[in-house]
Formats: C-alpha cells, structure tokens, sequence
C-alpha cells in the first residue's frame, strides 16, 4: 500500500473527516484489519485564514508546497491537500514535488461526468466559488457551472468561517443551504458540488432535490485508489 501525504487543519475538523473516510475507504477495500497509511500535516488555519482574506495567495502556495515538499521527503507517495480553497494553488505546488497531486476538482469532474450530468451548481468559500480554479477544471470536462447570488455566496462564505470549520452545525443553517440549492435549480442546475469539506456534515443527499457530489468522498475515493493500486 503507498503512503498518503494530507495537508491538513484547513479546517482541522474538516481533516478529521478525510482522516476517517480514508481509513473506513482503505478497510472496505482491503478487509481484514487494513487501515491506511498517512503522513499528516497539520497547519494552524487561523493563519491561511488571514492570509486568504488579505489576498496572499502567493504566501498560502509558498507555504503549502512547503509542507508537500516536506511531506514528500518523509516518504509521501502522493499528496492530497484536505480542503478545496487551497486548490487555487495546487497547479503551482504540483510543479514543486515530484510526486502526484490528487487534485479535487479533476477527480470530481470525473465523477460528474459519469453520471451524465452537464450542469452544476458550485457551493463552497466565496474563494472556491468566485475564483475560476475548480470551475475552470469543470470546464475542461465539458462541465457547466452556476453559483449562488451576492447574498448567498455571502451567506454560505461566513456559514463556513462562523460555524461549519469550528464544528457548529445548525438546522437553520441547513434549511438555508437547502432553500439555496432549490434556487439552484430552479436555474437549471442538475447537480450540487459541495466545495467545503464540512458541508457533508451539514446536508445528506436526502436533504437535497437534486445529486450531490461530495468532494471530501470522491476525493478520498481516488486517494484510496492510488494508494491501494500496483
């Protein structure tokens, strides 16, 4: 079995839930008393909070592909960073590491396009959806996408900060995310991604009028399948 590599603690609560699925994944695939084998890293996310809203992406990559090129020399045989937002970076880190990066967006769109659906809509940090790097991914599987209005976006981005990353998890909230997506729809959306880690805590697919589309459980579906492939 190969060595995952996770950057973590964007948010911590969020890693937990990769930390967990990965293993449950790793078990079912292998039985017995199979679990994963990981290299963490875990990052103190009031910093990259900061960072994010200041606009330094340029620092968020600096010190990300750090702690891949770190994770990478202890003995990571891919890297799987736990969170969507910091996949704005992603492209610039893959060219640091000599490893592979088991990027979200592109194992999501593959999941999209295997179910047939061509339009989607994008719900994660306003990062995640005003910023062209997950949608641009989809676009590249022939993948339409449609984000929530001004006020839902802002919405959704201090839902996640205020709440979701420190583990709080409403009713009213879901009720709103649920009004949101039924809006969603209504625009044509066939599908929801959901672009925070947290927000299958929040919302089952029961919840929801239309498919869901993890990312937290393709992600670790196609992590779990590099790490038990020959």
């Amino acid at each position: 079995m190969k060595t995952l590599g996770l950057i973590g603690g964007l948010s911590w609560y969020a890693t937990s839930v990769y930390y967990t699925m990965l293993n449950q994944l790793t078990n079912q695939r292998l039985g017995k008393s199979h679990s994963s084998k990981l290299l963490l890293s875990s990052v103190d996310f009031e910093e990259f909070r900061l960072l994010q809203e200041a606009g330094e992406w340029d620092a968020i990559e600096s010190m990300l592909s750090g702690v891949a090129i770190q994770l990478e020399n202890a003995g990571a045989d891919c890297i799987v960073m736990c969170a969507n937002t910091v996949h704005l970076v992603a492209d610039t880190i893959r060219q640091k590491i000599k490893i592979p990066l088991i990027h979200s967006a592109e194992e999501t769109a593959k999941e999209i396009v295997s179910q047939k659906i061509n339009k989607v809509a994008l719900l994660g940090t306003k990062f995640t959806m005003e910023n062209a790097f997950f949608s641009d991914r989809l676009s590249q599987f022939g993948i339409n996408t449609i984000i929530p209005d001004e006020a839902d976006k802002d919405y959704i981005h201090a839902s996640i900060f205020n709440e979701l990353t420190k583990g709080i998890f409403k009713e009213e909230t879901k009720n709103k995310y649920i009004e949101i997506i039924d809006k969603l729809k209504s625009h044509g959306a066939e599908g929801v991604v959901f672009g925070s880690a947290e927000f299958s805590i929040l919302l089952k697919p029961a919840d929801c009028s239309i498919p869901i589309f993890d990312t937290i459980a393709i992600h670790s579906k196609a992590a779990v399948d590099f790490a038990v492939s020959k």
